[in-house]
């Protein structure tokens, strides 16, 4: 089916077909340490954000629990907002993906989740920081498992690498920084994005590894996985797509999505970056636009009033 003739399907939509709760083979799969793990919140704006979270699991079929060991927005997002989901994707082959909606529910500072998270093989080495929050939230729905094929991701980035260069913006600044550019100039570095569900409210992540910047205002990708998901994004809508390298330095853009066209005979969706996120230490936090910093006051003399 062609992308156009997908983008104008309504009969059914994709989450038609997503579950109340997790069986126990996806309640299996979110145990695995070795693997991408996600969480994405709504922010202040109502614009999607992503997390990688990797203390990240299902407590049982209907909750997932989640520890805090660096102090980002994300968890203060959840507690403003209770709508987000959840993605995991395995980190060898076969590659699998589940996703997962939820409603945060409550914090605890103890217990035995803590206790697990701390013990980890991925925690229990660390002398610095401590996972000392745990978050729950309770399922919603959650979509069958779905394969990434390795040939869409590769023929995805040959893509974006062919045609982004007809899909600039035409604006000079650099929004990116140099990690940024790093980041979304690299064809090979993992990339997801996320959108919010304009039937229900609630965030959904799913791969993106062919997104590419056209330049440092823009990111481009063309829909070659995941195609009736990515027809599903609102035109004019807020997406958030977070990328890593392989030293695992990562940011989240933000940016509107300005819908589909062709370029080079490639069929490209692009976004527009109006903000750039931070995920890592030693500060996660925005990092574009820059935040205005007000000179250090040193005079504190009271002025003679004659």
């Amino acid at each position: 089916m062609q992308f156009k003739e997908m983008k104008k399907m309504s009969t059914k939509k994709f989450t038609e077909v997503w579950k109340k709760e997790l069986s126990k083979e996806a309640c299996d799969f979110t145990q695995n340490l070795t693997m991408i793990k996600l969480v994405s919140t709504i922010d202040d704006k109502g614009w999607p954000h992503i997390t990688f979270i990797s203390n990240n699991k299902a407590k049982s079929p209907n909750q997932i629990v989640w520890g805090e060991f660096m102090h980002g927005k994300s968890k203060r997002y959840i507690q403003d907002n209770p709508k987000h989901g959840y993605f995991y994707m395995s980190g060898e082959k076969p590659l699998r993906m589940l996703q997962i909606k939820a409603n945060f529910s409550h914090i605890l500072k103890a217990g035995e989740d803590l206790d697990e998270f701390n013990n980890s093989s991925t925690m229990r080495y660390n002398n610095t920081v401590n996972v000392w929050r745990a978050f729950y939230g309770n399922v919603v729905s959650v979509s069958p498992f779905q394969k990434i094929s390795i040939g869409k991701l590769i023929k995805g980035i040959i893509f974006s690498m062919w045609a982004k260069g007809a899909a600039k913006s035409g604006m000079t600044e650099e929004r990116l920084d140099q990690f940024g550019k790093g980041i979304f100039t690299g064809a090979m570095n993992p990339k997801f994005l996320a959108f919010i569900d304009p039937d229900d409210g609630y965030p959904i992540v799913l791969p993106c590894f062919q997104a590419i910047a056209a330049d440092y205002t823009r990111l481009v990708f063309p829909p070659t996985m995941f195609k009736e998901q990515l027809a599903y994004i609102p035109e004019n809508s807020k997406v958030a797509v977070y990328g890593l390298n392989s030293e695992f330095i990562a940011q989240t853009v933000k940016g509107t999505f300005l819908g589909y066209k062709k370029y080079r005979g490639v069929t490209l969706g692009s976004v527009n970056i109006e903000e750039v996120y931070n995920a890592g230490p030693p500060l996660p936090g925005v990092i574009y636009p820059e935040i205005e910093v007000l000179p250090e006051v040193t005079d504190f003399e009271m002025p003679i009033i004659k």
